[in-house]
């Protein structure tokens, strides 16, 4: 149908399973970027951001233990950040010490993990193309595109988190560093993630996600976004939206309308190219069980 599902605690028999995939997937939405993918065995965190700082001109920037203590699981294998701006890696060096996870991401982020106190040994950087074998799972780094900011005029990919050996505390020293998007291979499922509304199309070409997490803010600057997407994937069977919600705001609070009816909009160009794909619109710290 081409309804829009804005779903409280969606069931296993509502969604497509993948033959070959026996073992359940929890997807837990954290909001702006931020998401936790487990199989039961091992979880794998995407942009975790949970600490909302208030913006303020001269209070430093840092993470909130007590948010990310309240939503993030005991254990973590691998944290995966697709760019360096503050809504998607603040809080994942405080993520990683919590759980004993792994930062991958770009040179910029792993300066900022670096710089931030976790050893080396739990920092994974990625140029982009890589695809590693965990125990558990694999991830394979697509080489991607930052959404068009500011009418199509920032271009953040050459600016740095340096290796200064001092995290950053301002909005402009979290520099994008680079954008990627990631599959991810757990539980006989492959989930594609888009952190950001952009993507290089030959990138997606030939991928058949099962489940495939798409940021949706700031698309409108992209040439025909949806459907390409849609085409390049073989239209997968499960859309789940991303990054739509305002990264300012508590995650808990009502979406605008204008962001609902951008919702409902990015579903009906879903469903015009892609009829039987199914479109949910996650609710922040409510587990998707597939």
């Amino acid at each position: 149908g081409s309804e829009m599902c804005i779903r409280d605690s969606p069931t296993s028999g509502d969604f497509p399973r993948a033959a070959a995939g026996p073992a359940p997937l929890t997807l837990t939405y954290l909001g702006v970027a931020g998401w936790t993918v487990s199989d039961d065995h091992h979880a794998v965190a995407i942009d975790p951001y949970l600490s909302r700082p208030r913006l303020a001109p001269g209070v430093p920037i840092v993470p909130d233990e007590a948010a990310i203590a309240a939503r993030i699981p005991a254990k973590l294998d691998l944290i995966v950040i697709g760019h360096s701006h503050v809504d998607h890696v603040l809080d994942a060096p405080a993520v990683a010490r919590r759980t004993g996870a792994s930062v991958m991401g770009s040179l910029s982020t792993a300066n900022y993990a670096r710089a931030a106190g976790l050893p080396a040994e739990q920092v994974i950087p990625i140029k982009g193309g890589e695809d590693y074998a965990f125990d558990g799972f694999s991830v394979r780094v697509l080489p991607g595109l930052h959404s068009a900011l500011d009418d199509k005029h920032t271009m953040g990919a050459h600016e740095l988190i340096p290796a200064s050996g001092r995290p950053p505390t301002t909005m402009a020293q979290f520099a994008e560093g680079g954008t990627f998007n990631y599959l991810l291979r757990m539980g006989g499922r492959q989930l594609l993630v888009i952190g950001s509304a952009n993507y290089i199309e030959r990138e997606m070409e030939g991928l058949r996600p099962d489940i495939a997490i798409v940021a949706v803010g700031l698309r409108q600057e992209i040439y025909d976004y949806t459907c390409r997407l849609m085409r390049a994937l073989g239209k997968p069977p499960l859309v789940l939206t991303n990054h739509f919600d305002a990264w300012t705001k508590p995650a808990t609070e009502p979406l605008d309308p204008d962001t609902l009816a951008d919702l409902e909009a990015f579903t009906a160009e879903v469903h015009a190219c892609a009829p039987d794909t199914r479109v949910v619109v996650p609710r922040p710290f409510q587990p998707i069980r597939l």
